[in-house]
């Protein structure tokens, strides 16, 4: 459930104290919604595979605006929470289905001044920015097919915690230098006023995580390790295991498909005088669940010698860059 609208004596008190201050201009409070883009869940090329993305959830802590540019309040240093001035605020979670186009609100209400925002902050974390996160930010299943047509199934649940996303810093006289937190914060330049009766709409289209790296992740079988493989997922914070891989698609499967489909029960074929458990296209049974085959590891860190290193750091670098992020600020209309 959304939360309800602070009181306007109370709203001040939360700009203030979020914001280092306001301009005394009008106060503002607005609805936030986030989504996916168009054609989010049709086939895409990068490098030599075609690539259609099955599922695709994100979890997005936060996000504020501030009237500085990108790096004008100090962020580009060794701090997390920029010294500006915070044009606006939406500062809860919301969990989107990044293959959907329809919006999908925050919970709770966004606030601000009627200023102009010259950049803005995607926050991703479950909680503290600088504690232990236990959340996934996102959570995704896909199909890479060659041009040979030959196809392999494809998950990553990505998180960002000390074991897996920043080792600080390599400066023992500095230990502050590379905070955990800074792993978790986007920033994105803007040009963007908010005003009374105005909506908020960030989109994020997942297509670019794979699109805009400068070395394509290789989907050949044997390239990614399997979702068995304890390299999936190296974050001692979050337990995974390959059920966690499998991921229910956008448009859910006609009701005669009981089985075979990813986060189903793994279909029963005879094989001559056993049985043989099988699923559909390209997933495969694992303890009796059909998911994907092979991960994308959840380590920015893994040993260049093993199947996926660079593939888990190369998508989640993409995560964490402004490109696959956009926001407009509206007016409502009847």
């Amino acid at each position: 459930m959304r939360r309800a609208l602070l009181p306007p004596v109370l709203l001040l008190g939360v700009v203030a104290l979020s914001c280092n201050g306001t301009t005394g201009d009008q106060l503002v409070t607005f609805s936030a919604y986030a989504s996916g883009v168009p054609g989010g869940a049709a086939p895409f090329t990068a490098g030599k595979f075609s690539i259609q993305l099955t599922a695709v959830r994100m979890h997005v802590g936060e996000v504020y605006f501030d009237e500085d540019p990108p790096g004008g309040s100090g962020f580009d240093g060794p701090v997390c929470i920029a010294s500006g001035i915070f044009a606006a605020q939406v500062p809860g979670p919301v969990d989107v289905d990044l293959l959907s186009t329809a919006p999908q609100e925050f919970t709770v209400y966004g606030s601000g001044s009627a200023d102009t925002a010259l950049s803005w902050q995607v926050w991703l974390t479950d909680g503290d920015i600088n504690e232990v996160n236990f959340t996934p930010i996102v959570k995704m299943e896909g199909i890479a097919t060659d041009a040979d047509g030959t196809s392999v199934s494809f998950g990553a649940v990505v998180t960002i915690n000390a074991s897996n996303r920043s080792h600080g810093s390599s400066d023992p006289s500095q230990p502050g230098q590379n905070p955990l937190c800074k792993s978790r914060i986007i920033q994105i330049p803007t040009d963007m006023p908010f005003f009374q009766g105005g909506t908020l709409y960030v989109t994020v289209d997942p297509r670019i995580w794979f699109t805009q790296q400068g070395e394509f992740i290789d989907f050949s079988p044997g390239k990614l390790p399997l979702v068995t493989d304890p390299n999936c997922n190296p974050d001692s914070a979050v337990i995974t295991n390959p059920q966690d891989y499998a991921l229910a698609p956008e448009t859910p499967p006609p009701s005669t498909q009981t089985c075979g489909g990813s986060g189903q029960p793994c279909c029963t074929a005879d094989a001559g005088s056993a049985s043989e458990m099988t699923c559909l296209g390209a997933l495969s049974c694992e303890n009796l669940v059909c998911g994907p085959t092979y991960c994308i590891p959840n380590s920015s860190f893994l040993p260049g010698t093993d199947p996926g290193a660079t593939a888990g750091f190369d998508l989640f670098t993409e995560i964490t860059s402004a490109a696959p992020f956009s926001a407009s600020y509206r007016q409502q209309h009847p």
